[in-house]
């Protein structure tokens, strides 16, 4: 009787450990998927989200696929170009293309282009300003593309085009943003970056 209480006790002790075991591993993958969501602004670790969106896009089947294909027609068919974005960053969610995240952000260019009148001005030391880290959120995508298609090796000419753009878009940003990081006073015009940047 108390061999087979012991036995119990052994099974269930690991059955428990196991059980928590799986209880990390699940929080851990949540809490990378959450990390890697592009609808939110937040710092999103650019290798391990890479790591993930290929992850995701292997586990699709064919058809799952080619669902999401269909849907990212369907996405570009609509006429209102925020609209667009916004159902493209959720798309990707689900289906983390390259092609998907670089659409995402030539929409985002163009409605930038379409407001680049906007007098609203560009200050890292603002600590009401929303622009600012609007725009580091947009050259964290562009890494994160950049970082997508190197890591993909062999590229077609469509995907090469798509890494130039996003290695010259990450340059510029990135310049601008320093500076104005390292200058506090220091702002400038949307405009100045929409003609710097987004050529």
């Amino acid at each position: 009787m108390d061999i087979t209480l012991s036995h119990f006790y052994k099974l269930l002790n690991k059955f428990l450990f196991i059980f928590f075991l799986n209880c990390i591993a699940s929080q851990a993958m949540a809490k990378n998927i959450h990390d890697c969501d592009l609808t939110w602004i937040a710092d999103h670790p650019i290798k391990e989200c890479t790591d993930l969106y290929e992850k995701k896009i292997s586990s699709l089947t064919v058809t799952q696929k080619q669902y999401f294909e269909d849907e990212f027609k369907k996405i570009l068919n609509h006429k209102v170009l925020w609209v667009v974005s916004e159902k493209l960053a959720y798309l990707f969610k689900d289906y983390p293309t390259s092609i998907v995240l670089f659409t995402k952000l030539q929409i985002d260019e163009k409605v930038d282009k379409a407001n680049k009148d906007d007098t609203t001005k560009v200050s890292f030391g603002d600590p009401v300003s929303w622009v600012y880290g609007n725009y580091e959120f947009i050259l964290q995508q562009y890494k994160i593309l950049s970082h997508m298609l190197e890591k993909k090796g062999k590229l077609e000419t469509e995907e090469k085009n798509m890494l130039s753009i996003s290695k010259q878009r990450t340059q510029c940003l990135g310049d601008v943003l320093d500076d104005l990081s390292q200058n506090f006073e220091k702002s400038v015009d949307r405009k100045f970056i929409i003609d710097k940047c987004y050529q």
